[in-house]
C-alpha cells in the first residue's frame, strides 16, 4: 500500500485545508479529475477502485483519507504519472481552472433519481440540519483546545534554548547534506475523528532514518528544529488541532523523518536537551485540558458519521448504482490509454 495522509484537519479553526498539499508544488500535473455528487452515491468507492487498479499494475499511490471518517477517501494520487482524483464537495468544494485541458468534473449526482429523492426531502433537510450542529459543537470544543495549547506552546517555547535548536539543526543538516530551502508541502498524519485520534506516523518510519522527539513540549521542539532545518522540498505534517504548528517532518530525497511520534528505533531526543529552564507546572494542565476538550469534540464527531451514515443510506436508495459502476469502468478504462 503506499502512503497515507490527510489533506484536510478538524482543527481549533474549524475545518482547515490543505487540499493544495495533494500535489507538491515540484511534482507535474497530468489531469485532475474532480468528482462531485451527494453522499453515498460512490465518490470514495471510484477512488478505492482508481487507487487499487493502479497498485496492481505496479503504480506508486498516495492516499488522502477524510479526516471527519478515516474509512473514506477524500483523493488519491498516481505519483509517476501525475493524475489526481478527489472529492470536489464541501467542506473542500473545488472547481476547474483550466477545464478540460488539466482538470475534469466527474458528476456521480447525474445518477441521482430526483423523482425518488424529492419524496426524503425533508429527512434530508433535517439530517443535514444535524450533521452541522453536531460539527459547530466539536469546533467550539476544538477552538476552547487550541486557545490552551497557544499559550501552552508560548510558555514553552519561551523556555526552550534557541541556540541548541539552531545546532542541533545545523548536526542534522550536515549528515544528510540539506539544500537550499525553495519549496515545500503541507498536509496531516493525524485527524481527530469519530473514531478517536488517526496517525498515520508509523508508515512514514518505515526506510528513513527518524528522529524521535520525546518529553514534555516535545511538539513545540520538533516545530521548532523542523523550521530550523533548511531544505527544499520538506513535507511539514500540521498539527491536526493548531495547523500553524508541524509535528512531523519528512525529507523524501534524504529519508529523513523528523516525528513527535512515540518508539524506541532511530535517534531519540529529549526536550531537556533543549530547554534553559523548566516550565511552569501550569503547562502539563494546558495540555491535559486541551486533550480532554478534544475527546469531547470527537464525540460530536462520532454522532455526526452516525448522522452522515442515515444520510447516505436515503441517497443510496435513489442512485442508479449499475450508472454509477459504468461510469467508473470507463474512467478506469482511460486511466490506461493516458
Amino acid at each position: 500500500m503506499g502512503q497515507c495522509y490527510f489533506s484536510g484537519s478538524n482543527s481549533g479553526e474549524g475545518f482547515h485545508n490543505y487540499f493544495d498539499g495533494v500535489v507538491p508544488a515540484w511534482a507535474h500535473l497530468t489531469r485532475y479529475f474532480m468528482i462531485k455528487g451527494g453522499p453515498g452515491v460512490g465518490k470514495s468507492t471510484l477512488m478505492k477502485r482508481v487507487a487499487a487498479k493502479a497498485e496492481e499494475a505496479g503504480e506508486e499511490v498516495e492516499r488522502f483519507y477524510c479526516s471527519g471518517d478515516p474509512d473514506s477517501l477524500d483523493a488519491v494520487r498516481l505519483v509517476k504519472r501525475g493524475i489526481v482524483f478527489a472529492d470536489a464537495t464541501s467542506p473542500h468544494t473545488m472547481d476547474p481552472q483550466f477545464p478540460g485541458a488539466v482538470e475534469e468534473i466527474v458528476n456521480l449526482g447525474e445518477q441521482i433519481d430526483r423523482n425518488r429523492i424529492v419524496k426524503y426531502r425533508d429527512e434530508v433537510e433535517a439530517l443535514t440540519r444535524k450533521n452541522k450542529l453536531g460539527y459547530r459543537r466539536g469546533y467550539a470544543f476544538l477552538r476552547a483546545a487550541k486557545a490552551l495549547e497557544e499559550e501552552r506552546y508560548r510558555e514553552i517555547a519561551e523556555c526552550v534554548d534557541r541556540e541548541k535548536i539552531a545546532k542541533q539543526a545545523k548536526e542534522i543538516a550536515e549528515r544528510i547534506g540539506t539544500r537550499e530551502e525553495r519549496q515545500s508541502r503541507r498536509l496531516f498524519l493525524d485527524a481527530l475523528s469519530c473514531k478517536g485520534r488517526v496517525s498515520f506516523t508509523k508508515e512514514h518510519c518505515e526506510g528513513n532514518r527518524v528522529y524521535r522527539v520525546l518529553g514534555e513540549g516535545k511538539d513545540v521542539v520538533t516545530d521548532l528544529l523542523s523550521k530550523a532545518i533548511q531544505n527544499d522540498r520538506k513535507e511539514l505534517f500540521c498539527s491536526p488541532l493548531c495547523p500553524q504548528y508541524v509535528n512531523h517532518m519528512l525529507l523524501r530525497e534524504q529519508e529523513l523523518f523528523l516525528t513527535t511520534a512515540g518508539g524506541n528505533d532511530g535517534t531519540l531526543l529529549t526536550t531537556k536537551e533543549f530547554m534553559k529552564r523548566d516550565c511552569h507546572r501550569i503547562t502539563e494542565h494546558y495540555g491535559s485540558e486541551a486533550r480532554r476538550l478534544e475527546e469531547a469534540a470527537m464525540l460530536c464527531f462520532e454522532e455526526c458519521k452516525q448522522v452522515h451514515d442515515a444520510l447516505e443510506g436515503i441517497y443510496r436508495e435513489c442512485v442508479d448504482f449499475s450508472a454509477v459502476t459504468e461510469r467508473t469502468e470507463r474512467i478506469l478504462d482511460l486511466l490506461w490509454e493516458l
